[in-house]
């Protein structure tokens, strides 16, 4: 088998509730990202979906780049390949984020055609699905806390079996939201998680007095409460609160992983091939975290169905994603594969069975979304919203 060609595509894809931060490019409530097909000499194409976390624009350049790396390659060589690509992106010596959101796309699409090339779906060839149902988180957008009342129990109600909100802001609005969170679980029937997310907003001992005051509405974790280099201050906390600590921007790698566990710096590991060496970086690091004991959570905001169908392979076959996972997938109106949107029941989603990923694209849909792309985003991607997510530790410093 042969790769005979490479096709980037991006697409703009609305959003329904342009007032949830999806902590995405999110321009004119349009989520945008960039659909890559491998072609190979056989009729087989390989589909992956490539992030945009700067411009659609800047990760088509990026992927177009590899073009000469690709053409006459064996997709079966996945590994050697990647790391040829990484090579070409100069990721020897700069740190391997710097280009690989765009990798992450090819990578996928490779996994693809490994997978329909086989005739399985890629769980199958990673050792089997110790899961058929894909449990997911619902977002809560951080508003005032009558927004995030409303939110929650609306989330509660369309049967989500786990609530996210972002803190780190003003202490007490953050834990007034935490108690209003956790009256909309306590409204479910059966049992409903909070977890929060303060994206290394603060210091040590901020954390610890925060954490102690929220422990009383019982959060199923916090994440990344300090800064992400700091695993003496994360194992600080850690170990002076009683709620489990989730490690996301400590562990973007499976190196990253190690250093956590070897810090005992977290009870809980995010993984997302996109921050990691692709998908067999993000195997790699769930591995590390089963042998310490450790359950993992996929982390993976506003996806297209391209790449949740790959994350749902990935979280079958690893057996300790064991908590419900990371989306803003049923904010969608509609999608680029074919049926369009997969179904959501009660937070989960259906393991796709065809081979490879699982999806397929719908032709007429890319088209449309790639127009949409070209007519009303291409140029004016950076006038997205500023979201806490992306100001991370610095929000205490813009007011946020």
């Amino acid at each position: 088998m042969e790769i005979v060609d490479v096709k980037a595509t991006p697409v703009a894809v609305p959003v329904t509730q342009p007032e949830v931060e999806l902590e995405a490019p999110l321009t004119r409530n349009l989520f945008t990202a960039v659909i890559v097909e491998l072609v190979t000499e056989e009729g087989l194409i390989g589909v992956g979906e490539s992030h945009a976390p700067i411009s659609a624009e800047v990760t088509k350049l990026i992927v177009d780049s590899l073009r000469p790396i690709l053409v006459g390659e064996d997709p079966m060589n996945v590994e050697p390949l990647r790391r040829k690509l990484y090579a070409a992106c100069n990721l020897t010596h700069l740190h391997v984020h710097a280009a690989n959101w765009a990798i992450s796309g090819v990578d996928m699409a490779l996994w693809d055609l490994v997978g329909k090339s086989a005739g399985k779906p890629l769980h199958r060839l990673w050792g089997g699905a110790f899961r058929e149902r894909i449990p997911f988180y619902g977002s809560i957008a951080r508003t005032k806390p009558e927004g995030v009342a409303s939110q929650a129990a609306r989330l509660v109600a369309e049967g989500f079996k786990t609530l996210y909100l972002k803190v780190g802001f003003d202490p007490d609005e953050d834990l007034e939201c935490v108690r209003l969170m956790r009256e909309a679980a306590e409204s479910a029937t059966g049992r409903v998680e909070v977890r929060v997310d303060a994206n290394q907003a603060w210091s040590a001992g901020e954390a610890v007095r925060v954490i102690n005051k929220m422990a009383r509405y019982d959060p199923e974790f916090v994440d990344q409460p300090v800064l992400m280099y700091n695993l003496d201050a994360m194992k600080r906390v850690r170990k002076a609160v009683g709620v489990p600590i989730a490690s996301h921007e400590s562990s973007w790698s499976f190196y990253d992983a190690l250093n956590v566990v070897k810090h005992e710096a977290a009870d809980i590991i995010h993984i997302d091939p996109r921050f990691d060496a692709g998908f067999t970086g993000a195997r790699v690091a769930a591995g590390i975290a089963e042998a310490a004991g450790m359950p993992v959570v996929s982390h993976h905001w506003a996806m297209l169905g391209v790449s949740t169908a790959a994350y749902m392979q990935l979280i079958a076959s690893a057996p300790n994603f064991t908590l419900a996972n990371q989306t803003g997938y049923n904010y969608l109106v509609d999608d680029v594969i074919e049926g369009g949107p997969m179904k959501m029941r009660d937070g989960c989603m259906e393991l796709p069975e065809k081979p490879g990923i699982g999806v397929e694209l719908d032709q007429t849909r890319l088209v449309r979304y790639a127009t949409r792309y070209e007519e009303t985003v291409k140029g004016s991607e950076l006038e997205a919203r500023l979201t806490p997510y992306q100001l991370m530790g610095y929000r205490r410093f813009f007011g946020h």
